[in-house]
């Protein structure tokens, strides 16, 4: 529950708020803690905002447009507090979403604030002569802020937890766009009312940290909701990749199958086992179009049976010549190894090895090439660069 209370106080009418939030009918039910949360941002928005005083603010430059900075905030905080100076209604800018960016919506109200200053040359520029009237305003506690009595010693800390409370506010409501893990956005709205609740009864220490978890909650919420797209982009890319292999699969085995020697009943049996596959690759592109990863990744592993067992019936072992050239290939490098280990036993004492170590790091490189080639299926190509390595080794030993 949220109450308010108005009290006529030194001349002034401050607004009160006090927090009691129900957590055992509030969180966990989603649909409710937004509207907690609604509740409680334009409560803390209907705050008088922070004086001048309050902010502590300390303009040393010139602000206009373009310029950023932390500056650039305080003032908008401080002109969202002065009549009709304040930025906007709503959105970037308003009360609660103040930002570090002088843009034209600020330009406005300084030149609005400027004017109902008299300030002379009023121009949206915030000079000299505006923080000169800034300044007297602040001494001596005019302008047209209304504000909660705040001991100037907590000023620098009510700033900060003021402004710690609307990052957390915006950051749990970017957490909730991206539907972030409910768990955390829970923890994340629970830390927000707590810090609320601490900034109106003056304890701007604890607002602050209950602000920064509440902020730290809606980033993980955002984490494990990123994370979840990453996980959702790997099963696409293996989806997709998946039935690209099949398609070659079936292109390569219809190869096969047309220069096979094997029997007409053979032939047939096996064109009609490609012609099934073929189906279900159509099927796995279909829901690859749906963006059923899943189902394309099960159709794809279907299609790869019907591929082999059309390659069982005429012969043909398609993996035959893969693990030919993937033996070569170990064999090359174990011979690589052995070969520098003989080449290093030979500095020892004291050969000659500049010439073996120049051949040995050909064989490498023509081993690297093989090593592309197997990851491309071009299994003849990695049996010649492995013949062209294991001679470079060869001359390699020889050299010493």
């Amino acid at each position: 529950m949220v109450s308010f209370i108005t009290e006529p106080s030194d001349g002034c009418v401050c607004l009160l708020i006090n927090f009691k939030i129900m957590y055992s009918n509030v969180i966990g039910k989603i649909g409710a803690t937004v509207t907690a949360l609604a509740l409680a941002v334009s409560a803390f928005a209907m705050l008088a905002p922070i004086s001048a005083q309050a902010a502590g603010c300390n303009f040393t430059r010139d602000l206009y447009v373009g310029v950023t900075g932390d500056d650039v905030r305080c003032l908008q905080v401080y002109l969202n507090g002065a009549g009709n100076a304040r930025i906007a209604a709503s959105g970037v800018g308003a009360p609660g979403k103040e930002t570090t960016t002088f843009g034209p919506l600020t330009g406005q109200a300084v030149l609005r604030w400027q004017q109902a200053n008299g300030i002379a040359g009023a121009n949206g520029v915030f000079g000299a002569g505006s923080r000169a009237k800034y300044n007297a305003l602040i001494g001596s506690g005019g302008g047209t802020v209304v504000t909660p009595t705040v001991p100037v010693s907590g000023a620098q800390d009510q700033i900060r937890a003021r402004i710690a409370i609307l990052e957390a506010i915006a950051a749990y409501q970017d957490a909730q766009d991206e539907n972030g893990e409910e768990d955390l956005l829970e923890d994340s709205l629970s830390n927000l009312l707590n810090a609320m609740a601490y900034y109106v009864n003056n304890s701007y220490t604890q607002a602050i940290s209950a602000a920064n978890n509440a902020t730290n909650d809606a980033e993980d919420a955002m984490g494990d909701s990123d994370d979840d797209d990453e996980d959702e982009d790997a099963e696409e890319d293996d989806a997709e990749e998946a039935v690209d292999e099949l398609d070659e699969a079936i292109d390569e085995a219809d190869d096969l199958v047309q220069d096979s020697n094997a029997s007409q009943d053979d032939l047939e049996e096996a064109s009609d086992l490609l012609n099934d596959a073929r189906d279900v690759l159509d099927e796995a592109e279909e829901a690859l179009d749906d963006e059923d990863w899943e189902d394309a990744l099960d159709l794809a592993d279907e299609g790869q049976d019907l591929v082999d067992e059309a390659l069982d019936v005429v012969g043909e072992d398609a993996s035959g010549d893969e693990d030919e050239a993937e033996e070569a290939l170990d064999d090359a490098w174990d011979a690589f190894d052995d070969a520098w280990d003989e080449v290093n036993e030979a500095e020892d004492d004291g050969e000659d090895i500049d010439d073996a170590e120049d051949l040995l790091d050909e064989a490498e490189e023509l081993l690297d090439e093989a090593d592309e080639a197997l990851d491309d299926e071009d299994w003849d190509e990695v049996l010649d660069l492995v013949e062209e390595a294991e001679d470079l080794i060869d001359e390699a030993l020889d050299e010493i």
